[in-house]
């Protein structure tokens, strides 16, 4: 730097030091180049272009807005900005270094991950949202954990019942638990028909032959396929009825075997009818594995297991006869009564228990909602679609019938007037209409009146005597006749009143002139 700020002394020194001349302008000029440029890297000298053209990037911002790409992974990518800030330095650097290639390397690399994770992201978001935890998790894996236990212990079960033909059925008996039961059978259909057999509450009675009642108390929503059920037995002498209140699921468990098991619950939809007499059992666990026969490909093996508290005193020939006879006759009923169903291998139950689970997680479909996701489009189904172009042709079409047949409140004001002016009234015709009700009003309660004096008016010209035309006016003007057809006490007692004052006058007239006739003879 000392030499760029006092190059003319320095200079001039050395030359008349070492060299002993004198230097004009462009020998000066010439030398001061050649001293630079030798000297610079051992000196530390800088570079005269870096004025010009310098190394260090310099930060210039772009005027234009950066437009935002058509794809939604770079919208929210932070290195996308590096990039075009980078590609700036560059051109507006003159040179490009090897620290300016570095950090571009740099940058692209951290772009790429960005992109990278911003893909991972979206594909997160595309996966189904994890279902809340259910309300019933615990008591639904206390009873899975007490029916496996069941199912994989082959050592606590001795052997009650067997029948190899025409089908296999076999019941094994836990000793420590009277009512505890696992039964083996070989049914004649496929996995998924036994199964949605043996689920459908509705129908449990016609192959249970202790079974008088059976329905779903509640459906529950999370998990899917969970319900709450209520079950009753007949009773069998001299024991009373029981009921049970269970809560129960089903599952595949993905290996080809189908699952249901179930265990007490309390509810208060359900009291305990005591007054009914039924004794409220409890069920530890109950349930059946439904797998298929490798050797038969429309037959399937059950393994049905039942753990319950039936309460109070329960005579040993009846636990003997529900060991022997209950259960083989209801696997016997359900044999009987599935062949004539068609096989099919999806089970009803489980797909609709897929389906809401799908609803519940918010995805209809799968692999359509990764594919739409992937295209930017919306997320629904083409027959959501479809449903709602439907509606909005039919909401058309009602619009343009609506259109066609409205009237205006001017049109519907100009044809009012057009029908008043045509049957001879106005605006006052209410007032009109209401003067004419008055007039027929007191019009019909002259009536009466009316008719008297054209009844009056006929006699006269039917009777030609003096006295009959006397007497028609003597009625007329008392009232007599005209005051008869009104239903009032009051017009009643005129009406007698009339009638004694015309029979005096009457009998007065007639008497002077029977007695002036008398005198005359």
């Amino acid at each position: 730097m000392l030499v760029l700020v006092t190059p003319y002394t320095l200079l001039y020194f050395v030359n008349e030091l070492f060299f002993h001349g004198i230097l004009d302008k462009v020998h000066y000029l010439f030398f001061e180049l050649i001293f630079v440029l030798a000297f610079r890297k051992v000196l530390g000298i800088p570079d005269l272009t870096e004025r010009f053209f310098p190394s260090t990037p310099i930060h210039i911002q772009a005027i234009e807005s950066v437009q935002p790409l058509k794809t939604h992974l770079a919208n929210t990518n932070p290195a996308r900005v590096d990039i075009v800030k980078a590609t700036s330095e560059i051109s507006c650097g003159g040179a490009v270094t090897l620290d300016s290639i570095e950090k571009l390397t740099v940058k692209s690399t951290q772009e790429r991950q960005g992109i990278e994770s911003t893909t991972t992201t979206a594909t997160t978001k595309n996966e189904p949202t994890p279902l809340p935890p259910s309300p019933f998790a615990k008591e639904l894996g206390a009873m899975e954990k007490k029916f496996f236990d069941y199912y994989n212990n082959t050592e606590i079960w001795e052997k009650a019942y067997e029948q190899t033909s025409p089908s296999l059925i076999q019941v094994y008996q836990f000793k420590g638990r009277p009512m505890c039961y696992k039964t083996i059978a070989v049914m004649d259909n496929t996995a998924a028909v036994v199964f949605d057999t043996l689920c459908d509450l509705d129908a449990r009675s016609s192959w249970d032959p202790m079974c008088v009642e059976a329905r779903v108390v509640e459906q529950v929503s999370n998990p899917p396929g969970t319900t709450v059920q209520y079950i009753r037995t007949k009773a069998v002498w001299p024991t009373a009825s029981r009921d049970t209140v269970v809560l129960g699921t089903v599952r595949d468990l993905g290996d080809g075997r189908l699952f249901a098991v179930n265990s007490s619950f309390e509810h208060e939809a359900v009291p305990e009818r005591v007054n009914e007499k039924i004794v409220r059992m409890q069920t530890a666990v109950a349930g059946h594995i439904i797998t298929s026969e490798p050797d038969a490909p429309n037959k399937c093996r059950l393994v049905q297991i039942l753990d319950a508290d039936i309460k109070g005193w329960i005579p040993e020939k009846v636990i003997q006869m529900v060991s022997t006879k209950a259960v083989p006759d209801g696997i016997r009923n359900v044999n009987k009564s599935i062949p004539s169903i068609s096989p099919y291998m999806e089970s009803k139950i489980l797909s609709a228990a897929e389906v809401a689970n799908r609803t519940l997680t918010g995805i209809e479909n799968p692999e359509q909602q990764s594919n739409e996701d992937s295209l930017g489009s919306n997320n629904e189904t083409p027959e959501i679609q479809r449903n709602q172009t439907k509606q909005d042709q039919a909401i058309h079409e009602l619009r343009k019938r609506r259109d066609s047949t409205s009237i205006t409140l001017s049109v519907l004001s100009d044809r009012l007037r057009a029908v008043e002016s045509e049957i001879g009234i106005g605006r006052s015709s209410e007032k009109r209409h209401r003067s004419c009700e008055r007039r027929k009003s007191q019009q019909q309660g002259d009536k009466g009146q009316g008719s008297g004096s054209k009844a009056l008016e006929k006699k006269k010209t039917e009777s030609a005597s003096a006295f009959g035309v006397f007497w028609e006016g003597l009625k007329e003007t008392f009232g007599f006749g005209a005051s008869s057809s009104s239903g009032s006490p009051s017009s009643t007692t005129s009406s007698k009143a009339n009638k004694v004052l015309v029979a005096v006058i009457v009998v007065a007239v007639l008497g002077s002139t029977a007695a002036a006739r008398f005198r005359r003879r």
